[in-house]
């Protein structure tokens, strides 16, 4: 890219020329004046870490190699390109900056770990690495193989290629927890914190907080359905009321045709609101309770099982609905939504106008 200045390294010692000093820098594709700058890091003396400060934008990336020159064409050594275009000092504190630079200097998969841990949560694209380095998109993504096999990062996606570092992802599922934690005591009577609130208290981009939320819930330490992430031990605190009323909706829903009613028959029944409603379906689906299925109905889990059972044992591969129908009694209105949640479980599997029956 071009740049005015860039930090660098070079193999030679500055204490000659003073850590404020002109040069005239030759690079690949020509020559400017520059100012060198030593950022003066101890132990660092005979291949010290340097700001360069062209008289104009030069093309250069990371690794790049220049040569520098005094005024008068002698030659006082080398450097190579360390970081293109770096940030202001505002922008980056010196001592991240140098320890930064430390990273960079070791190859290219330092250099790709160290941009990715530079990105945090956002993450690092393809795009600003090859703005940055002159590496191929194959040598890209073979690097980033590499390191995810050694545990390092994570590939998010590959046209574009996205990394995030694995520490940046350990750190995010670690505030995850702790916040679900705070989240369920100010808002017990929710049965959650949606995945809106999650991405914008931690301003993670989707995709990063989703394989967040993936891992965490392999590891058994948090649960996100329906767009609602709540730690598993968590369960929305029922007074006896809620109870009574608990079990008069599980009996009317066990109780309903053929085991299956709508939300707008409870509602009626009950009396209860639509977000009331809801909010008791969710306990009841947590106990195993009832299964809510596609166009409003919802099942008993217990009459659920029982017609699955009475699928795989009926000794059948394929089925109609007309066999469905027969089988359960149902109507065709309550035979298709009912199949596929069959479907969608994995009991059943729709080919043209029959279903395979799944063991």
């Amino acid at each position: 890219m071009k740049a005015p200045a860039f930090d660098a390294v070079l193999d030679f010692p500055l204490a000659a020329c003073g850590p404020d000093f002109r040069a005239e820098v030759l690079f690949l594709g020509g020559s400017a004046g520059a100012r060198i700058l030593d950022y003066a890091v101890p132990g660092r003396k005979k291949a010290p870490f340097v700001r360069v400060l062209t008289d104009r934008p030069a093309e250069v990336r990371w690794a790049d190699p220049f040569e520098v020159r005094t005024a008068g064409g002698e030659v006082l050594g080398r450097g190579k390109c360390l970081f293109p275009a770096p940030q202001t000092s505002q922008e980056l504190k010196v001592a991240k900056r140098k320890a930064l630079l430390a990273r960079l200097e070791l190859g290219e998969k330092d250099m790709i770990m160290a941009l990715a841990e530079h990105g945090g949560l956002s993450g690092l694209n393809g795009e600003d690495l090859d703005r940055f380095a002159r590496l191929s998109q194959s040598r890209l993504e073979e690097l980033a193989r590499a390191l995810e096999s050694e545990g390092r990062l994570r590939i998010l996606g590959f046209a574009p290629l996205r990394l995030i570092s694995q520490a940046a992802l350990d750190f995010l599922r670690g505030r995850i927890v702790s916040f679900l934690g705070q989240y369920h005591k100010k808002h017990p009577g929710q049965k959650g914190a949606p995945l809106e609130t999650l991405e914008k208290r931690f301003e993670a981009p989707r995709t990063v907080l989703v394989l967040a939320l993936r891992l965490l819930a392999k590891e058994g330490r948090a649960v996100e359905e329906a767009g609602v992430v709540r730690l598993p031990d968590f369960s929305v605190p029922v007074s006896a009321a809620d109870e009574a009323v608990l079990a008069e909706l599980e009996g009317l829903v066990r109780r309903g045709e053929m085991g299956t009613v709508t939300g707008d028959d409870v509602r009626a029944k009950l009396g209860l609101s639509p977000a009331r409603l809801q909010a008791l379906l969710g306990i009841l689906a947590e106990r195993r309770k009832i299964v809510e299925g596609f166009d409003g109905f919802i099942l008993h889990q217990s009459w659920l099982d029982e017609i699955i059972a009475k699928l795989r044992a009926s000794g059948r591969r394929e089925l109609t609905v007309a066999d469905f129908k027969a089988m359960t009694g149902l109507t065709r209105k309550y035979s298709i939504p009912l199949l596929e949640l069959l479907d969608s479980m994995g009991v059943t599997r729709r080919k043209g106008s029959v279903r395979d029956i799944l063991k």
